[in-house]
């Protein structure tokens, strides 16, 4: 941040007040006796004004100003806590003050018009010096070097002379360029308390100029909060926390040790290939080559789950519209080639020749290339799933018409619809939407000794189970098809299967989903029949079809609010991981799904997990919120998903207690088994089941029963689960669910 006038400090206005009122009774005209200087280095040392750094809850950083004069750069800097009240007797004496500075400059390559950041004050990072890391000035190396204005104002002034020090890297300081300055700090004391903060300064030194200075802003760090959380990008010990202060170390010219390189955009894009990133051997097969560094700790892989989007080459999920940043299309009109490379690991050394050495992929590659990946879905988002002439036949079974139409109303013909090993046009059938779903138990027909899926009993293809017929670009379904059911030898049998609709069906909310593909010609938005060799399905995001048979007029029942879509969407773009169209996955994973199989426990003991949406949504890698989970997401902020309708400062949050009673959500008994423990099929209450979908495993004998004695059921008896009476939202509210996970509103 820049900053051109000194906020008043909280502090030194409470002390003029005091100043003016003095300190006799105002009466007699004397002075009043003067006061006590305070003990060494601790608060009201003589001289100062506003509060010891060491006693402040948090500090922020910003730098006014810097001047430049033979070589030698000096900065101005002050120190605030969230009042303003400026935080004095930072030193380089305190072990504890951790405070540094760094300095890159934005040069331009040559022969191109692609500007990076690179770092000045280098390091080399292996015995040869060949690698480098950028490397920092530190106020304990310096003591003089620092001044300290007593206010929460400072002045540093460089102990390097930029003309005369010889660069590791052979980098040349250049006055005419845009500078960045950054500081970092991290005091960690003995307590556990921590200060962290980051804070940067551009300005040309050859002019001082400060205002239209070059720069380079492709994305927002608040960019990258659409799927991480802040606390989730505390790099490297939490010292990291602004995506300039990355920009400038991670830059240009630094590598590890082994000359992998953590320039920022090589870096970030390979990591969020993750397992998906792959090269050649030395006998050009093609293995997997997930992105290793070395570090201080060892090599490191980020080898897991890492960028959910789908298209995979989504580019916009970063690199937004957003008119605040000045090169919001660089990307596009002049990638940088080791950006590239992150992705795609061989193309460099397939394509260099005598002729381009340098190797520029936009010589060649259009970087919007990438975006034409999304044309499908895009042109998906304008097609429409009509559902009509609803009825319930004599035979108590549901029939329908379905007719899917493109943005001008053609017809799309059933050649046109994909379907291919497990995905296949559903039609999935449910009804009490307000309440969360049919209960599991009570939508499994007549077949259920096979232990029927909840997927098999509610959702009809509109291609293939014998539940559909098709004619002149409309698919009548019936809900009954056929399928193999397990005998009682082991074998399978075709038999028919019937979704036995409730008694009352014409009084209760109904909803028909689609979840389709439609095929296009990859990397357009033409429509092609599915059989093509350049097919590429996309899903339909389109509304669920919902009624009440029985009332026409009558205002059909909604899931509750639980999750902001729109945040599903920024992480996950256009597709989730199967059958999607939008987020609708309750609708198969009910609150009473049964539970599957999750491998052992390391002492053989086999273990069983829940397959419901709440369940799966917390639990899933990448959302794993609990101890030790992915640190993309972070159990401090709720918000992430649970976004207030009304914002942070409403009442409707999707994760309010007390709103879904009635319910029984099915869990396992247990996910700490002993050894000769069978896991087993409990039910918990509403509130009880979201606490235990991410504490179970940790959870105390006095915390169940603090939720028993308050209301709440974990047991096997699903009934009791279903009438237990819950009082945990006499408690706790939204903001103090938060509070208890380290989050403030």
């Amino acid at each position: 941040m820049m900053m051109t006038t000194k906020k008043a400090s909280l502090a030194l206005l409470i002390s003029s007040a005091f100043l003016i009122s003095g300190c006799s009774d105002g009466e007699d005209g004397k002075n009043g006796e003067d006061g006590q200087p305070g003990g060494p280095g601790g608060p009201g040392d003589p001289g100062t004004s506003g509060l010891h750094i060491d006693m402040a809850a948090e500090a922020m950083a910003e730098i006014s100003n810097a001047t430049y004069a033979d070589g030698i750069i000096t900065v101005d800097f002050e120190l605030e806590n969230k009042q303003g009240v400026g935080l004095h007797s930072l030193s380089a004496e305190n072990e504890y003050h951790d405070f540094r500075f760094s300095l890159a400059q934005l040069q331009t390559n040559t022969g191109s018009d692609l500007k990076q950041w690179i770092s000045l004050l280098n390091d080399a990072t292996n015995d040869d010096g060949t690698t480098f890391e950028q490397g920092f000035e530190q106020i304990k190396n310096c003591a003089e070097c620092l001044v300290d204005h007593k206010d929460g104002t400072y002045t540093y002034t460089f102990d390097t002379n930029l003309t005369t020090t010889v660069d590791a890297a052979g980098v040349v300081f250049d006055p005419a360029l845009t500078q960045r300055i950054a500081i970092e700090m991290q005091f960690e004391y003995a307590s556990g308390h921590e200060l962290a903060e980051n804070a940067h300064y551009d300005w040309i030194p050859a002019t001082n100029a400060t205002e239209g200075v070059e720069t380079r802003e492709l994305v927002t760090l608040e960019t990258c909060y659409t799927c991480h959380q802040p606390d989730s990008l505390r790099a490297h010990g939490g010292r990291r926390l602004d995506l300039e202060n990355c920009q400038s170390c991670h830059n240009g010219i630094v590598s590890d040790p082994n000359d992998v390189s953590v320039e920022l955009g090589h870096m970030v894009h390979a990591i969020h290939m993750g397992p998906e990133r792959e090269g050649k051997d030395a006998e050009g097969n093609v293995v997997p080559m997930p992105y290793t560094i070395a570090g201080y700790s060892g090599d490191h892989a980020f080898d897991y789950p890492a960028f959910p989007t789908k298209p995979f080459m989504d580019c916009a999920v970063c690199h937004v519209q957003d008119e605040t940043l000045a090169d919001k299309d660089l990307w596009l009109s002049n990638a940088n080639a080791n950006a590239c490379t992150g992705c795609h690991t061989d193309s460099p050394a397939q394509h260099q020749s005598d002729k381009n050495p340098q190797l520029v992929c936009t010589d060649c590659h259009s970087a919007a290339v990438h975006m034409d990946h999304k044309k499908p879905y895009e042109a998906a988002e304008n097609y429409d799933v009509t559902v009509s002439n609803v009825i319930v036949n004599a035979q108590n079974l549901l029939e329908f018409d379905v007719k899917i139409t493109d943005a001008d109303g053609v017809v799309v013909t059933d050649e046109e619809i994909y379907q291919q090993g497990y995905s296949n046009p559903y039609m999935v059938v449910s009804w009490d939407v307000e309440q969360d779903y049919p209960e599991y138990a009570l939508s499994i027909d007549s077949y259920t000794q096979k232990k029927g899926s909840i997927y098999d009993t509610r959702r009809f293809s509109l291609k293939g189970d014998g539940s559909t017929t098709y004619a002149n670009g409309v698919f009548h379904v019936t809900t009954e098809k056929t399928k193999n059911i397990k005998q009682a030898d082991g074998s399978y049998a075709p038999g028919l299967y019937t979704l036995e609709l409730p008694t009352d069906i014409a009084e209760r909310s109904l909803e028909i989903l689609p979840v389709l593909k439609v095929c296009f010609e990859e990397g357009t938005g033409t429509r092609t029949t599915c059989d093509a060799d350049n097919a590429y399905p996309a899903y339909l995001q389109v509304e669920a079809y919902r009624t009440v048979l029985g009332d026409a007029d009558a205002v059909v029942g909604e899931r509750r609010a639980i999750v902001d879509t729109a945040s599903c969407f920024g992480c996950h773009s256009q597709e989730f991981y199967h059958d999607s169209n939008g987020v609708n996955c309750i609708a198969c994973h009910t609150n009473d799904k049964s539970l599957k199989g999750n491998g052992d426990a390391s002492n053989g003991a086999a273990l069983l997990k829940s397959t419901s949406f709440m369940y799966k949504a917390h639990k899933a890698q990448g959302h794993d919120n609990g101890h030790g989970g992915s640190g993309t997401i972070l159990k401090t902020d709720c918000t992430t998903c649970h976004s207030a309708t009304e914002g942070y400062g409403g009442l409707k949050y999707g994760f309010e207690l007390g709103r879904n009673a009635g319910q029984a959500h099915t869990i396992p008994s247990t996910q700490s088994p002993a050894a000769d423990e069978t896991v087993k099929t409990w039910y918990a209450s509403p509130d009880a089941a979201a606490c235990i979908s991410c504490h179970q495993k940790y959870l105390s004998d006095a915390a169940m029963s603090h939720m028993e004695l308050n209301g709440a059921y974990i047991g096997e008896d699903k009934a009791m689960a279903k009438d237990a009476k819950e009082a945990c939202a006499t408690c706790h509210s939204p903001a103090k669910v938060m509070e208890h996970h380290g989050f403030t509103l």
